[in-house]
């Protein structure tokens, strides 16, 4: 039984930590993956990205996404964005013929038993072009080309995570319990970016006050992202690594009015909940914390 509200989500972190034996899991899988895609295709460089890159990959590994970039040569380019996700997936079908390998927006989605991997197609954003740098990605939905920079985002997020002493990852995991626990209504790393801009001091702070100065405990921190985030939802928010775009633009407006409504309830019960910890009831305080973020929460 839970004990105290800040044991309980002291315990919530842990069970949110990936194994040992789950991160060796994923280190071969998504090496063998390398391996199959280079085998056919000209690849110049490979890496991770996404959430495992940034350390926010949360268990269990069973309804985890793990992120690889294949960047290829730039003669494929010209064949067009879904012409090169479908050289991809039939590469990865010779692969792994035995699991379901799909186009999936910018990506080919491998689900093996255990966990899935997105394998993402890229090109170098050549020096001449005025567009800056980074990579270009297919869009499988609008059959064009999106520029970004993945490096960037994991370099912002460690860089951020180092002025919040530590402690934007461990939210940002939190967070995503409550993501996956409301139906995924929002995309990981839009998740992500909402946190980046809701907890980042900036520089001058952080210079000024040290590390961790933007930052409460766990149950002020959840429930700040869920306020912030219900205004974030309602105007565009640029790619942190491009200063353009929006990473929210895959939202519709009836799925973008749903994820403003999930959060606004989040937080409502955060409020809620708060309230009866002031009390001293902290058995009632979780139990409501448990509906936000789902079983990996002590009831």
């Amino acid at each position: 039984m839970t004990t105290t509200v800040s044991d309980a989500f002291n315990r919530f972190r842990a069970n949110l930590e990936l194994t040992g034996l789950q991160e060796s899991t994923v280190a071969e899988r998504q090496s063998s993956v390398r391996a199959a895609v280079a085998r056919e295709l000209p690849v110049i460089d490979d890496f991770l990205t996404g959430s495992y890159r940034r350390h926010t990959l949360i268990a269990p590994l069973s309804r985890a996404d793990v992120d690889l970039v294949a960047v290829l040569d730039r003669s494929l380019r010209r064949r067009g964005p879904r012409a090169v996700l479908d050289a991809t997936r039939r590469v990865l079908l010779k692969s792994y013929p035995n699991s379901e390998v799909s186009r999936n927006g910018q990506a080919i989605t491998i689900r093996f038993s255990d966990f899935v991997v997105d394998l993402v197609p890229a090109f170098v954003v050549p020096w001449w072009d005025l567009g800056g740098e980074g990579w270009d990605i297919c869009d499988s939905g609008s059959d064009t080309w999106l520029r970004t920079n993945p490096r960037k985002h994991t370099e912002l997020s460690a860089e951020i995570n180092r002025r919040t002493g530590g402690r934007l990852v461990p939210t940002v995991k939190m967070i995503k319990a409550w993501n996956r626990t409301a139906g995924s209504p929002l995309r990981s790393f839009h998740l992500e970016a909402l946190a980046w801009s809701t907890f980042d001091p900036g520089w001058v702070p952080y210079h000024w006050f040290g590390p961790g100065v933007s930052m409460e405990t766990d149950p002020d921190n959840v429930s700040r992202f869920f306020s912030n985030a219900e205004c974030l939802l309602g105007r565009r928010l640029p790619d942190p690594a491009q200063g353009r775009g929006d990473v929210g633009a895959y939202l519709s407006k009836s799925a973008r009015t749903a994820a403003k409504s999930k959060v606004k309830t989040a937080h409502q019960r955060c409020q809620r909940a708060a309230t009866l910890h002031a009390t001293g009831d902290h058995v009632a305080a979780a139990a409501i914390y448990r509906q936000v973020f789902g079983d990996a929460f002590p009831g």
